[in-house]
């Protein structure tokens, strides 16, 4: 409801007694506040309208008029309704030339018309239009419903709202980093929010959470009710945000025994892995990908982001966080492989974050949960792990009597490091570290270049190989990572 409703209004026949601009005219009331007070703005909301009848107000100075209008010109004020035919005849005049000169609209009650009657009804309009706004509210909330049920991403339901708010929305999580945008060229604020930002409406969304995410709103009229609007669509989002964890949380226990069946290859057997893998809910005829990323430190706040981009590029997700890590099997992708790829990737560039590519293959899903769970600790940034990882392949061979072949191999070196001070083992670790570069590994031992050749032909007298090939060099490779294995 607007000032100049008032003055449309012919049962009220209120006179507007000032020259009003018709900005100041077009203000929506937030309220009515009937008072006789001197000074009522303790009490009063901004953009509310001041009812009163001036009782008790029987000064003469303009000064006195003046300090009136001025305290309620920094609530601010929308409007003044003076009552006449009470305790003033007429209005006074330092009320008129205060209003005017702070272009406050003044509107004269006549004596015809009590107060009373204007107070209800601004009273019934106001509610009307409340119900207005909640009754589109939930039309909008049910329209977002139904995108929700077919699966909708949660930026179609920003942009659902946004055709009617006509607002940028962002979905921030609890660490105030934005999840989901609408549109996506609107720039937004990152970083922890404690205290209300200007020009933005925070709605907190109702997740069952300590600290859930909210939706914000770019507010460009702050009278306009978008609280009251969104409030039923708040609800939506908030379902559908919760889907991921309500879906992930009821599989916790089953993603982590499949996870753990995966890294046992002595103690599970395949028939153990597939069983875990249907326990998990997911279609053995479909190809899975998997997804393994470092939740620790900084990175705790990207939770949120992988969750709602898996859900929103894969139409069946199952999501796992124990530890520092967040694994995620996913099948049915709702785009080719390469853009789904590409906005996984680049959620956080610093982020330790490994995509396998989908395969249907439940041996080669085994080595692709060791492979990336091996290889996110080694990396620094997002990215596609390889179709083979060697630490994959030491896992799987681990339990077909090659640890005690390794133990064998690499029997002597040790019995020599026992005897004499030679450190052969130390030696052949950091030459094959560091890419069996000599001077690399002369740097990390801290020796000379003679003394460094000499140990390795040690060790190659002692294994009966040849470091300088890439069979001798992978042969311990290969121990090394069996024996420490066995030793984890």
């Amino acid at each position: 409801m607007r000032v100049v409703d008032l003055l449309l209004e012919r049962s009220l026949q209120l006179r507007l007694q000032t020259p009003s601009s018709e900005s100041r005219l077009a203000t929506e009331l937030s309220g009515c506040a009937p008072t006789e007070l001197m000074d009522p703005t303790p009490y009063m909301s901004p953009h509310s309208l001041l009812l009163t009848s001036g009782i008790g107000m029987n000064f003469s100075d303009e000064r006195t008029w003046d300090a009136f209008v001025e305290r309620l010109a920094d609530v601010p004020v929308a409007a003044i309704v003076f009552a006449t035919g009470m305790a003033h005849r007429v209005l006074p005049p330092g009320l008129v030339a205060a209003c005017t000169e702070r272009d406050i609209p003044l509107l004269e009650v006549t004596a015809a018309v009590p107060p009373l009657q204007v107070n209800r009804f601004i009273e019934s309009v106001m509610q009307a239009e409340r119900l207005a706004v909640v009754d589109r509210g939930w039309t909008l909330a049910d329209e977002c419903a139904r995108l929700a049920n077919q699966d909708a991403e949660i930026v179609t339901l920003l942009a659902t709202v946004y055709n009617v708010i006509q607002s940028p929305l962002a979905v921030y999580d609890a660490y105030g980093t934005v999840i989901a945008q609408f549109p996506a060229l609107a720039t937004w604020t990152t970083g922890i929010r404690t205290k209300p930002q200007a020009g933005v409406l925070n709605i907190p969304l109702p997740m069952g959470l300590n600290n859930p995410c909210r939706l914000a709103i770019m507010e460009k009229d702050r009278s306009h009710p978008l609280a009251s609007l969104l409030g039923p669509v708040a609800s939506i989002i908030a379902l559908q945000l919760n889907r991921s964890v309500m879906v992930d949380a009821s599989r916790q226990q089953e993603i982590k025994s499949f996870v753990l069946a995966c890294e046992s290859w002595e103690e599970a057997t395949h028939l153990d892995v597939r069983r875990s893998f249907q326990d998990i809910g997911l279609d053995p005829r479909v190809e899975t990908s998997v997804l393994v990323a470092d939740m620790g430190g900084e990175f705790s706040s990207t939770s949120w982001q992988l969750r709602v981009a898996l859900h929103e590029t894969f139409h069946t997700v199952r999501v796992t966080e124990f530890g520092d890590r967040l694994v995620a099997f996913a099948q049915n992708p709702r785009d080719t492989f390469d853009a789904v790829a590409d906005r996984l990737l680049h959620i956080d560039p610093r982020q330790p974050l490994v995509l396998k590519s989908a395969t249907l293959s439940l041996f080669e899903l085994r080595l692709s949960v060791v492979h990336s769970l091996q290889l996110v600790q080694r990396i620094d940034r997002p990215q596609l792990a390889p179709e083979l990882g060697l630490s994959a392949v030491v896992t799987a061979t681990a339990g077909r009597g090659a640890r005690e072949s390794a133990r064998k191999l690499l029997a002597p070196l040790v019995e020599h490091d026992a005897k004499r001070t030679g450190p052969l083992m130390e030696t052949l670790r950091a030459y094959l570290a560091n890419d069996a570069q000599p001077s690399k590994t002369c740097n990390a031992l801290f020796i000379h270049r003679n003394s460094l050749n000499y140990r390795l032909r040690k060790i190659e007298a002692i294994l009966r190989l040849d470091l300088n090939s890439v069979e001798g060099q992978a042969t311990c490779l290969f121990a090394l990572r069996l024996v420490d294995l066995g030793e984890t």
